[in-house]
């Protein structure tokens, strides 16, 4: 699938933020494991929360899935009497989340994925399995658990993914005895540990959070609950960069006390000399000259290709720290923002962690756009292209669907002419 973006001003101005798929995806897990029936309103039926429903549907969970919420009825018990096979798509949430999760089935779990979900790093959970004799088994398609968590002390690196630590708090509550998971080295992307911490508490299972120790009781159990998935920060920075590059635009459903970590992009932008005002339960960004800074993406990885999109309008050199895990995502996304930037004029380069972005003030595209079947590429270079010197046209469009399908009917809503096929 391709889109076709004219240069075009914003004629309407306010759009409503799609849900939370951080929020989304834990919202899901925790009601599949409560006994009774949960309500969870406000869900987007992207792929990679599709993944989910799938694999807590395969678990045992009855779910009913309505326009914008579901019905969960929660499992009976974690035990399988077959073994379970669980497409996790391009779902590298769905994956970590689950492992710890389907190891207490006490049967053989297979994972299978798409595009690079396979190849992305598994180390915490090899070395986590492999120090329980009963190691993981990785083939090219394939990941295979059979053996299962055990409660205890475990160290878990800080710097590869949260979804981790995560994965584990999800388990641990489960088992009979008490844990305590030891986050060692840099510890990046607290913030979504927090979401999990946050999400867990409202389904009854309680987790004690000190420095860098977390503290999980044996034999407690979920209990149902009614959620509303709040709007997403990660998916506000594509439309807070439309509204300051060709704005204004408003965007609505956003909690301005979220403990989203993405909600950093606000700040970030009100550093590059963006105009933000907060007022009616909504953010306003105008159209703003934008000035180069420096932005750290050690607690927002997900922030990165919106902010190098963002970077090539501002005047002067940013530099962009600790993005070194924007190149274990759905692609390289320093190496495919640097192909993409260039083909735009833009003066890119990079280091393994570090990124150098000198500013101009339009784009001049003379060949067609690639998405790298990665759906935050394509949000960012579709947004980059309504102010454009001349059309563009980005290859492997359809990636948005991983996150937010509505992607391009929202933006054409706003005024902008763009056309996909």
């Amino acid at each position: 699938m391709r889109a076709l973006i004219q240069p075009s001003a914003c004629t309407q101005h306010f759009t409503q933020i799609p849900p939370s798929k951080s929020l989304a995806h834990r919202a899901v897990i925790c009601a599949a494991l409560a006994g009774g029936t949960s309500r969870i309103d406000n869900i987007d039926y992207s792929m990679d929360v599709m993944a989910t429903l799938s694999a807590m549907e395969a678990l045992g969970a009855h779910i009913e899935r309505f326009k914008d919420h579901v019905i969960i009825t929660g499992i009976k018990t974690l035990k399988s009497e077959k073994e379970l096979h669980i497409n996790c798509e391009e779902s590298g949430s769905t994956l970590r989340f689950l492992i710890p999760l389907f190891s207490l089935c006490e049967n053989k779990v297979v994972f299978t994925g798409k595009g690079r979900l396979m190849q992305r790093p598994q180390s915490v959970y090899e070395k986590l399995f492999e120090d329980n004799k009963t190691p993981l088994r990785k083939t090219e398609n394939e990941l295979i658990v059979e053996g299962v968590l055990q409660a205890g002390e475990i160290h878990v690196r800080g710097d590869v993914s949260s979804q981790f630590i995560s994965g584990l708090l999800f388990a641990l509550p489960l088992l009979s005895e008490d844990s305590k998971v030891i986050i060692e080295g840099p510890y990046e992307s607290e913030s979504y540990v927090n979401l999990t911490i946050e999400m867990l508490k409202k389904f009854g299972i309680q987790i004690e959070a000190k420095d860098r120790t977390l503290t999980i009781f044996g034999n407690q159990s979920y209990h149902p609950q009614n959620i509303t998935v709040e709007s997403d920060y990660s998916q506000l920075a594509f439309f807070a960069a439309l509204g300051v590059l060709n704005g204004p635009v408003r965007c609505g459903g956003l909690k301005q006390d979220s403990l989203q970590g993405d909600r950093v992009v606000v700040h970030i932008i009100e550093q590059m000399n963006g105009k933000v005002t907060y007022e009616n339960d909504c953010y306003c960004f105008d159209r703003s000259e934008l000035a180069a800074t420096v932005i750290d993406l050690a607690d927002c990885p997900d922030l990165g290709p919106a902010l190098m999109m963002l970077a090539s309008f501002a005047q002067g050199e940013t530099k962009i720290i600790n993005a070194g895990r924007l190149r274990i995502k759905e692609s390289d996304r320093i190496e495919a923002m640097e192909s993409e930037l260039r083909k735009c004029g833009v003066q890119i380069r990079s280091t393994d962690d570090t990124i150098w972005i000198t500013g101009k003030t339009d784009w001049s595209v003379s060949e067609r756009l690639s998405g790298h079947n990665d759906h935050r590429i394509v949000m960012a270079l579709a947004v980059g292209a309504t102010v454009a010197k001349t059309p563009v046209v980005i290859e492997g469009a359809e990636a948005v669907r991983k996150s937010y399908p509505a992607f391009f009917e929202d933006l054409a809503r706003l005024g902008i002419d763009v056309h996909v096929e």
